[in-house]
């Protein structure tokens, strides 16, 4: 098969290839063994447990399995939260009874969350003592165990209104179109189990070695970013984290006993976070399982194998404003194409943001101009990051064909997120070209306004160039690919 005469199959398989470059069973079974080879001398007594968190928490407790019943090791107990409830044979059929499988909340914390941090605490005071316990980390685990430090319980009153209170901090900072390394800065410092607060309980119960694995969901893949470093000390002292809440704004922004808490109001004391030498990290071993630029590499990889001539490979990742960036990549696709000789793919990912607070205010200007009809079914924000960048791209190709660039006609665009799921809609992302803008208004859809006021999804889905996957039990954040047919 010529792959320049079916673009969206070509990227649809492309996309595949990425996630499977990312895959959490093999990877995770890999690096769990290689850390068990490397110390020959552990006792073959040593109690070993396993808490896995995040998307990919299931299979990685798979991969974690697989690699300790190979060296006969018997896992006394262990602990799986998940985003969803997953299929059997995403742990590799049925969890073992002593391992408890618990489903959290996500984006935003809710009472799931709550419990699923309970259950962690329980288990932490379960374990034995010189016991191993594999902390298996990946993308969504700060709101999936998200629970409340006992200072803000007790500001409130219990663990429940606190629990509201966190739900609020994260919708706010969601909103605000932060970078998740700045969200989890400020999130991490009110999470019961965030800045090294697990690894400091589990020591504290009698752990002896907390070898950490982990699956990147941020750029530049730090420790203390990825699920708000629940193994990892806070690398932010008091000034700097305060100087961060003020550069955004967050004295206005969070509520009033946030405020207080985060240490805005009155003697402004932060939380006290675990100190950074404090002897419990000494018995914390990391080791980075999988990130966005193994994803990428595969998606490269497989094009090569696809015969596609020309593979380039940006390894700037993407950050900043995900309209923005759809925009300069179709522009850049643009550029490039009169120097193609060959099938040419682009490749970059990242993790671009997408303020949803200044997005809510357009929607609901629009909403309230009686000259403009609003379709009464339509949700505002349905759509994600990545949705806007296809949808962005999408229109600046359609403005250059409608100028009559015949470069335009070359190129289709996949922007999608590795996990399967771009904000909170059934898609991961989509797979567009010039047409899908024309398609779009042919089903009544205005897309320069569904752009700006966060309704991508609908466009796409009327221009049926969303990308469906389904969850794929990893997350490293996102892909594109712009490929140029030759």
């Amino acid at each position: 098969m010529n792959s320049s005469q079916h673009p969206r199959a070509l990227l649809a398989a492309l996309y595949r290839a990425a996630v499977q470059g990312a895959a959490p069973f093999p990877r995770t079974r890999d690096a769990v063994g290689a850390w068990f080879d490397a110390r020959p001398s552990l006792s073959a007594q040593a109690p070993v447990y396993v808490i896995a968190l995040g998307k990919a928490a299931p299979a990685m407790m798979a991969g974690a399995l697989d690699a300790l019943d190979q060296r006969g090791r018997t896992v006394h107990g262990g602990l799986v939260v998940a985003a969803h409830e997953p299929k059997r044979n995403d742990v590799g059929g049925d969890l073992p009874a002593r391992i408890r499988l618990m489903v959290g909340d996500h984006p935003v914390p809710g009472p799931a969350s709550l419990d699923a941090a309970d259950a962690i605490d329980d288990l932490a005071h379960s374990i034995d003592d010189g016991s191993i316990v594999l902390v298996l980390l990946s993308g969504g685990t700060t709101a999936l165990c998200a629970a409340p430090i006992a200072t803000l319980s007790q500001e409130v009153g219990d663990a429940d209104r606190a629990q509201s209170h966190l739900a609020n901090l994260a919708e706010t900072l969601l909103e605000s179109g932060l970078a998740i390394h700045e969200m989890n800065a400020i999130r991490r410092r009110v999470l019961r189990w965030g800045a090294g607060r697990l690894a400091v309980s589990l020591v504290q119960h009698g752990a002896e070695h907390v070898p950490v694995f982990a699956i990147s969901d941020v750029i530049g893949d730090d420790p203390a970013v990825i699920g708000s470093g629940p193994c990892t000390a806070d690398p932010l002292d008091d000034a700097t984290f305060l100087a961060l809440l003020d550069a955004h704004d967050m004295r206005s922004r969070v509520e009033r006993v946030m405020g207080t808490v985060l240490g805005l109001e009155g003697a402004s004391n932060p939380p006290r976070v675990p100190a950074t030498d404090h002897a419990a990290f000494t018995r914390v071993g990391y080791t980075l399982v999988a990130r966005n630029a193994d994803a990428v590499q595969a998606l490269a990889h497989e094009a090569r194998a696809l015969g596609i001539a020309q593979v380039v490979v940006q390894q700037v990742p993407l950050e900043g404003d995900a309209a923005q960036l759809g925009d300069q990549l179709a522009r850049l696709a643009l550029q490039a194409a009169p120097d193609v000789h060959g099938d040419t793919l682009l490749v970059c990912g990242g993790e671009p943001v997408v303020n949803l607070r200044e997005t809510a205010d357009r929607a609901m200007s629009r909403n309230e101009d009686e000259s403009l009809e609003v379709p009464w079914s339509d949700e505002p924000l349905r759509g994600g990051r990545m949705q806007v960048l296809a949808l962005s791209a999408a229109l600046a190709l359609e403005e250059a064909a409608a100028y009559g660039d015949p470069r335009s006609w070359k190129i289709s665009i996949l922007a999608a997120g590795t996990d399967g799921r771009d904000g909170p809609t059934d898609a991961a992302g989509a797979i567009v070209d010039a047409a899908v803008p024309a398609l779009a208004r042919r089903a009544g859809r205005v897309p320069e306004d569904d752009l700006s006021t966060g309704r991508s999804w609908f466009p796409l889905d009327a221009a049926e160039a969303l990308l469906r996957p389904g969850p794929t039990g990893t997350n490293v954040m996102d892909v594109v690919a712009l490929y140029i047919r030759g």
